[in-house]
């Protein structure tokens, strides 16, 4: 064993030339406090390689910290490397790998006791499947449709399924998530990952919404039963005629995503970022009165590429590009109007594929084939509601 300031070396070799080429690597040079020989002399005198050189001193020694000691087990700081002592911070506490695993263990059952108290409480406040607001029945079932385990017994992580979308936009998907949580129609599954669980100084778990798992929360209800039911409830025609408000309020909202959508993929073909504000939804729900998505995607697309050729004139951010859209919008469909224009519907793009919430809405409960799309919703749910008393 040999000791130098700060540096404690030991050797698991007793053949003397080795000893010595270690100590040759770990040497420290009392006045200056830095090693006393670079590691290129030591391994080109010894006709070594690099890697040959390092991986021999890993193996044959040990260098411990006389400083550094683990606050918890007093365990002393062991150095790998060089940079390892070089880079050490002696004002910072130092915790041994052993020690900082025990305390990430004592938190993870932490995080698990307070998100099973949770999710006890939740299943004990649970309320049947009839007491439950109608969006929220097709929200639930969406999310069972979008992310559901193979045995429906619970929800994957939304971050795990990318291969379609749950709405037409992705910020809507965490906002239809945490309106479910909030309502207490899913609880946050005790089996998610200790890592997508915070706790804070209270104690108290916070989630990453986009990594828990998740389980649905219905009195009496579980797995495929619950999924069976779900369906059966909103297929019934009595379910569109009694929930029709809430049914033609999905309906406004999948349109104004859809058109939102439409416009982020388009602007982002000619790389013109745009986030849609208010007044540019204003405007898509106005138009929208007038026009199918279909048709006003086709608005959409002229206007971003009006404000595509706007910037390639040149002499202008592409941000500020971007922003002319809304303008330019407004100005095609007063133009539209006015002249009384025939709009022809654009096809569904391939890579803005139907949402499975706008499956469930138009394909399975009202019986259209993404109907949504193509008509106004105005015209499709008036048609579909008189339809049964002719």
């Amino acid at each position: 064993m040999t000791s130098y300031p700060g540096l404690h070396i030991e050797y698991l070799e007793a053949d003397p030339r080795l000893q010595a080429l270690c100590l040759r690597y770990w040497r420290v040079d009392g006045a200056t406090g830095r090693f006393a020989e670079t590691v290129a002399r030591i391994y080109r005198e010894e006709n070594l390689s690099q890697s040959e050189f390092t991986a021999l001193v890993r193996r044959h020694s040990r260098a411990w910290s006389t400083v550094m000691k683990c606050s918890r087990c007093a365990e002393p700081l062991l150095f790998g490397t060089r940079t390892d002592f070089i880079s050490r911070r002696e004002d910072r506490p130092f915790r041994c790998q052993a020690c900082a695993a025990t305390e990430q263990q004592q938190v993870d059952i932490a995080k698990r006791l307070r998100i099973v108290q949770s999710f006890e409480q939740a299943m004990a406040e649970g309320r049947p499947l009839s007491a439950l607001r109608p969006r929220h029945c097709l929200y639930l079932l969406a999310l069972l449709k979008y992310a559901g385990s193979e045995d429906l017994s619970h929800i994957r992580p939304y971050c795990q399924v990318r291969h379609e979308r749950l709405t037409p936009l992705r910020e809507v998907d965490r906002d239809l998530i945490n309106e479910l949580w909030r309502a207490g129609v899913i609880a946050v599954d005790p089996a998610s990952d200790a890592a997508a669980i915070e706790l804070d100084r209270e104690q108290n778990a916070r989630v990453h919404f986009n990594e828990v798992r998740w389980h649905p929360v219905v009195q009496g209800l579980g797995g495929v039963a619950l999924h069976e039911r779900l369906e059966a409830h909103v297929a019934q025609p009595a379910f569109l005629r009694r929930c029709l408000d809430e049914v033609r309020e999905c309906c406004e909202q999948l349109a104004l995503q859809e058109c939102l959508a439409f416009l982020e993929m388009a602007l982002a073909e000619y790389r013109l970022g745009y986030r849609a504000g208010d007044k540019t939804c204003a405007m898509i729900k106005a138009a929208l009165q007038v026009f199918s998505v279909a048709q006003v995607c086709n608005v959409l697309y002229r206007a971003a590429r009006d404000a595509a050729a706007f910037y390639q004139r040149g002499g202008v951010s592409r941000d500020h590009a971007a922003k002319t859209v809304v303008g330019s919008f407004e100005r095609l469909m007063e133009k539209t109007l006015a002249n009384e224009w025939v709009v022809a519907p654009f096809r569904r793009n391939f890579n803005l594929q139907q949402s499975v919430l706008s499956r469930l809405i138009y394909n399975r409960v009202l019986g259209t084939d993404d109907g949504g799309f193509t008509e106004r919703n105005d015209v499709l749910l008036g048609r579909l509601v008189a339809a049964p008393s002719q």
